[in-house]
Formats: C-alpha cells, structure tokens, sequence
C-alpha cells in the first residue's frame, strides 16, 4: 500500500477516542472512510482493510471457540484497530476478556469486559453477546465473589501480620504457660495453611495434566494425515506413551517431532488454532502449578515445627 497502515490505524484509534468522550455524535464509518480518503486511501486499499479486518476478526473468534482467549483478544483487536465499527468486534472482545476474567479470577479482566460491552451496545443495543456479558458481570458482583488474586494478596499480607505478631508475643512474653499455649496455637494454624497449601498444589497438578490430556488427544488428530511411517510411529509414540513422571522430557520429544510433522504435512488454520490453544493453556496451567509448589515447598522448608507433610517434586 502507498499509505503507513500503522499511522492509519493509530489516527483511527485516537480519533475513535477522542469522539467518544468530546462527541456528542461519533464518526459514521462512511465519514472514517472520507477521513482515510482525505488522507491518500485509495478505494480498493480501503476495501482491502476492510476485508483485513474481517479475517482477523474471524480468527479472533476460532481462537474464541478453543479457549484460546489470549490470542483472540489479540485478533480481535487487530480487527477493531481497523475498523472500529466491525460487527461484533467489541462483542468478541467483551467475551474474551470475560472468560478470561473467569480463568484467571481477575476483576481487571471483568472490568475490560463491561467496557467493550457496553461499546458493542452503542453500536447495537440489542447485542445478545454484549448483554450476556454485563449479565453475567452483574451476577458475579451480585454473589459478592472477588478476584483470587486479590484474596490471595490480603490473605498474605494478613498471614504476615499474624506471624509478625507471634514472633514479637513469643520474644516479649514472660509467661511460660501462656508462650506455650500461643505457640502451640500458632503450629497448630500453620499445618493447617501448609496442608492447604499442599491440597491446592495437588489440584492444579491435575489441571496441568489435564491440559496436556486435552492437547494429546487433540494432536493425535495428526497421525491419520503422516504418511512417512517412522514419523508417524514416532509422533504417534510420543503421544501415546507421554510420561507424565517426567512432563519436561516428554515435552521436549514432543515438540521435536511435531516440528517434524509440521515439515511434512499442512495443518489447516482450524487445527493450527486448536493447538496453539492447548499449548497456551498448558503455559498457564503449568506456571500456576509451579507457583504452587514453590509456595508449598518454601514454607515447609521454613517451617520449624514437626510435621509428617512431605514437599512436593515438581514434575
């Protein structure tokens, strides 16, 4: 193209944002288009944006229909940089974000949602997808639930004051009896937190195994379409006989064949789209897991009382 796409988009997203919050009317798209035009934007290049646009818009919502919500905010967005007005592009990113809000337990994420909602709905006020999402975002206010991540933060910051406070009662009491009994309390409370902490480790260990469950059966798909025959035995072993003792191993002899497989047979967008998905979701499962278990395991290993509780070996 004869103009900068990059400073073409970015006029438009500031021109976009600008009249939402100082113009009473916004810009029509016809009118986006005689501002493109005044800029050097020949017919047949806007028309090829236009379509550009769609595509990515389309991608967006396969990576959608995967789970594959990263990535679908990312074509999503791509999509409404060029044309802002696309027909359920703030719709498709309202419930990308959404969802993802809904993995992630993050009030951020919920908060990004409504807002592209309710832009969907100053296009079309009767959008089903748009009102979904502010449904669903009012329920969950409604229920009083609130971000994990948030709970997790004040509940350490608050597991830091009560272990603060115990130090400074055990190091200034004088009561023998009384230092005792806090201490035994305060053992007491720490197993409990470890034995939690150990239950929840455990449980996005079975998320994480899940994932790549999910991605395996989904790869397997592939074997039918290998005709060499070792790369299909190989592939088809690698699957198969994915050993979770040893998840890193098994990975990497994973991912060595399958680049081989991508050398020798052509995946359409749709699988390709599904696989990026699973792999995404394995990324996140596994660094949650690992988070837990270091969490886990550095608090044991801090702990001084005498417990039966074991650390966790990473897989």
């Amino acid at each position: 193209m004869s103009f900068s796409e990059d400073r073409f988009r970015e006029h438009l997203k500031q021109v976009v944002k600008s009249q939402s919050k100082d113009s009473e009317r916004p810009l029509t798209l016809s009118e986006l288009k005689e501002l493109a035009e005044s800029m050097g934007v020949s017919d047949s290049e806007w028309q090829e944006l236009m379509q550009k646009a769609e595509v990515s818009l389309n991608t967006g919502l396969q990576h959608l229909k995967v789970q594959n919500y990263t990535d679908a905010i990312a074509s999503a967005e791509e999509a409404t940089a060029l044309n802002p007005y696309i027909k359920d592009g703030n719709a498709i990113l309202a419930q990308s974000y959404y969802k993802l809000g809904i993995v992630d337990q993050d009030d951020e994420l919920f908060y990004k949602a409504e807002q592209y909602a309710r832009m969907e709905l100053k296009n079309d006020p009767l959008d089903s997808i748009a009102l979904n999402v502010l449904s669903a975002i009012e329920q969950i206010r409604k229920e009083g639930k609130y971000s994990k991540k948030l709970i997790k933060t004040i509940a350490m910051v608050a597991g830091g004051l009560v272990l603060i406070f115990v130090l400074l009662y055990t190091c200034s009491s004088n009561d023998n009896s009384t230092e005792s009994q806090f201490t035994n309390q305060s053992d007491i409370s720490s197993n409990s937190n470890l034995k939690q902490l150990r239950s929840n480790a455990k449980k996005l260990e079975a998320t994480y195994i899940q994932a790549i469950e999910t991605r395996n059966e989904r790869a397997l798909e592939l074997v039918g379409k290998i005709n060499d025959r070792s790369l299909k035995k190989d592939f088809s072993t690698a699957i198969t006989q994915f050993d979770f003792d040893n998840i890193k191993r098994s990975e990497q002899e994973y991912r060595l064949i399958l680049s081989e497989v991508k050398a020798n047979i052509n995946i359409d967008d749709n699988m390709r789209i599904v696989l990026e998905g699973s792999d995404n979701r394995i990324n996140v499962a596994k660094k949650r897991y690992v988070e837990a278990v270091a969490l886990y395991n550095n608090l044991l290993d801090q702990s001084d009382q005498s417990t039966s509780l074991k650390p966790i070996k990473q897989r």
